[in-house]
């Protein structure tokens, strides 16, 4: 009768020990959720090219040889490296391409930041070159502090600051300087 009580009693211990270290589901998911809120993740892609679609209309086709993307408290970053080219589409028809050496990408804010050899190629022949560009794609703004050419048709046009959509039909210039022809 003595072992009986040993072993019983034992029993009963093991099973409040055992209850008393398993966490509920809920603590788990809230476990998790703070560790999830301090964690850096991070993922490699090669050969990237990737298309965004709204409301079924191809907005834009991105390739990039590397893609590097960063979360970090829930916020993301893609850094691009190059060549990257990105091809810009308005009701589903080329408008704009743009290249540079490399990129980065805010996909919360919908902001590309391209850097070295930045080159604009909008659909009605002109061209805009510069070292950095800025573009936020949903305000379809394109934006520098540093030195851009415009070249068109008829016209060049070398400037330090620039303010324009990406198909350079409206923009405005900062410290001007250039030539056109007229006939």
């Amino acid at each position: 009768m003595g072992q009986l009580k040993y072993i019983f009693a034992s029993l009963v211990l093991f099973l409040i020990v055992s209850q008393c270290t398993e966490l509920s589901e809920y603590d788990n998911e809230r476990i998790q959720e703070a560790l999830g809120d301090s964690l850096i993740t991070s993922s490699t892609t090669k050969q990237v090219d990737m298309d965004i679609i709204e409301n079924g209309a191809l907005k834009l086709n991105l390739k990039s040889s590397r893609a590097l993307t960063i979360t970090e408290d829930r916020n993301k970053t893609t850094y691009l490296s190059g060549p990257v080219a990105i091809d810009i589409f308005k009701s589903d028809t080329l408008d704009t391409e743009v290249s540079a050496d490399s990129a980065i990408y805010l996909p919360k804010d919908a902001q590309f930041e391209l850097f070295g050899n930045v080159i604009v190629h909008s659909q009605n022949g002109r061209f805009l070159y510069s070292d950095y560009l800025k573009w936020l794609r949903e305000d379809d703004e394109v934006t520098t502090p540093g030195r851009v050419l415009i070249i068109t048709e008829t016209d060049s046009i070398a400037a330090t600051g620039f303010v324009g959509n990406t198909d350079l039909t409206n923009y405005t210039l900062t410290e001007v300087t250039g030539k056109t022809q007229f006939n």
